[in-house]
């Protein structure tokens, strides 16, 4: 643990290199095991990793498994956090690959090991791509966002952001009437996630997966909120549990959920 440089000293094949490591109990045995993330390189001298794969060392017989994330795992150089989430005994691991793209967009994998073999029980189709929004401008400066994975409708309010005054007059002035009326039809949208984080809520060992997107109208750099979702192991499966919906930077933590 914590010697990442003598890691990164082991042969490996031409154009790949040792992302990062992580040692802890993925298998269940009660031993701590080793955990790679390897990438190979779109180029030798690029940073983007055209696939990914997890190399997992069993401590206890020292047997090396491997399991690669696919042709889609492409990305620049990713982080392994190990969190137990589901009711086994093993710690599972929880991938992130950053894109490189405009948002910050990072895929990510959860995988356990718990039979010995690595086994990817949640991939970027449902933690970074899985939720689906409608995200409206409405007279008041009121923005409707609603989801459809948990069917409800949040309204975050555009005069409690701090920049609110300033953006009136470059932002909304073709969109907003002084008086708030909305002068023609807009439309937001919200980014896939940017992050994904376990943590134990509960204090009860097992870790829940919270969610960061980015919610923008106008144009892509006007971020005005965060849509938090929250994931959580239910009969054998990750299932998303709850939502959170916040103005950006707002003092009130919670937007008002209207429906």
């Amino acid at each position: 643990p914590n010697n990442r440089d003598e890691y990164r000293k082991l042969e490996l094949p031409p154009d790949h290199q040792i992302e990062d490591v992580v040692v802890g109990d993925v298998t269940g045995d009660g031993i701590c095991d080793v955990v790679f993330l390897i990438g190979e390189k779109y180029a030798p001298d690029s940073y983007y990793s055209k696939e990914h794969q997890i190399v997992v060392i069993d401590c206890a017989s020292l047997a090396e498994t491997t399991l690669s994330l696919g042709t889609d795992s492409g990305g620049y150089e990713g982080e392994l956090t190990l969190g137990k989430v589901s009711t086994t005994k093993a710690q599972d691991i929880l991938v992130g690959l950053p894109t490189g793209g405009s948002g910050g967009i990072t895929n990510y994998y959860l995988i356990s090991c718990a039979d010995g073999k690595p086994t990817i029980l949640a991939g970027p189709d449902m933690l970074t791509e899985g939720l689906h929004f409608q995200v409206s401008l409405m007279d008041n400066f009121l923005v409707k966002v609603k989801n459809d994975n948990l069917n409800k409708t949040y309204t975050l309010d555009l005069r409690e952001l701090p920049s609110f005054q300033d953006a009136l007059s470059e932002t909304y002035r073709d969109i907003y009437s002084s008086s708030g009326k909305l002068l023609e039809p807009q439309e937001g949208f919200v980014d896939p996630s940017g992050m994904v984080e376990l943590r134990d809520i509960d204090g009860d060992g097992i870790s829940k997966l919270i969610g960061y997107h980015s919610i923008w109208v106008v144009y892509h750099a006007n971020s005005i909120g965060i849509a938090r979702p929250l994931w959580k192991w239910i009969d054998n499966e990750l299932k998303l549990i709850a939502l959170d919906v916040s103005l950006r930077s707002s003092e009130d933590y919670c937007a008002q959920e209207t429906d």
